[in-house]
């Protein structure tokens, strides 16, 4: 298992605040039931979703085991029907310096 980094974006023509039906594609992705993301994507955790409304951008922080299993997520759930997502691992600031203490023996 690992943390990924969900980066997606939209065009003010395609933003939920202005189209209903992409608004529910939120909606109902908040309804998800936790076990049934691990059970169905591999998702056992989704630690932070960040938006930011105006940039038409958000982030989501997720603990997964499986990077294509996130793009099926985002395909089935409809997420991927309106924005351009970008799936990669990512670490904390204190994993990174600790690779690096290691690294440069530090």
């Amino acid at each position: 298992m690992a943390k990924y980094g969900i980066y997606g974006s939209h065009t003010p023509e395609t933003c939920p605040i202005y189209i209903r039906k992409f608004a529910r594609v939120f909606a109902e992705i908040a309804e998800l039931d936790p076990a049934d993301l691990a059970s169905a994507y591999g998702i056992h955790e989704i630690e932070a979703r960040y938006h930011s409304a105006l940039e038409h951008t958000f982030l989501w922080i997720v603990e997964a085991d499986d990077p294509h299993l996130i793009e099926a997520f985002a395909i089935d759930t409809g997420l991927a029907s309106f924005n351009t997502l970008e799936i990669v691992p990512v670490h904390t600031f204190e994993e990174t310096v600790d690779r690096l203490k290691a690294a440069h023996k530090l």
